[in-house]
């Protein structure tokens, strides 16, 4: 039950990012203007089912490995490291989608002039949000850990 508890939560948590980060920010960090079939003022923003794999299992299994590892870093180095670590699940995931599907949701990176690869599989201006959101999950990893013992 813990396991599950912390893939909902993890999901919860970035599944509901995506939103406000695709709502506010896309724009600015693909340095060109999403078109977008409402007014920007309705806040629409993108997600897809297919992250929910990426959000739960990739920080049960991928984050939760490595945080142990790094914690003792200083946090700039950590920031560092979250955030190409969390660029290159995004940008090999995508990849893994393209194979199996034949697209991946944030295909829109590909009119980047910031993308990663030809098809923009991730974005380099991603890299400091990334950082920001690997330090801020150390901080969700420690409660949700703290509290899934009592749970």
């Amino acid at each position: 039950m813990d396991m599950v508890f912390r893939f909902s939560i993890y999901v919860l948590v970035g599944l509901t990012l995506e939103m406000t980060f695709s709502t506010t920010l896309l724009d600015f960090v693909m340095g060109v203007k999403i078109n977008r079939r409402v007014p920007k003022k309705y806040l629409e923003g993108f997600v897809s089912l297919y992250m929910i794999p990426l959000h739960g299992f990739g920080m049960l299994f991928g984050f939760e490995s490595v945080f142990p590892l790094i914690s003792g870093l200083p946090w700039i180095l950590r920031y560092v490291i979250w955030g190409i670590a969390f660029m290159l699940a995004e940008a090999g995931y995508g990849i893994v989608l393209k194979r199996i599907f034949g697209f991946y949701p944030w295909d829109y990176y590909a009119d980047s002039k910031y993308k990663i690869m030809k098809n923009g599989y991730s974005l380099w201006t991603l890299l400091p949000f990334w950082g920001l959101y690997g330090l801020a999950c150390e901080k969700i990893v420690i409660f949700l850990q703290s509290v899934s013992i009592t749970v």
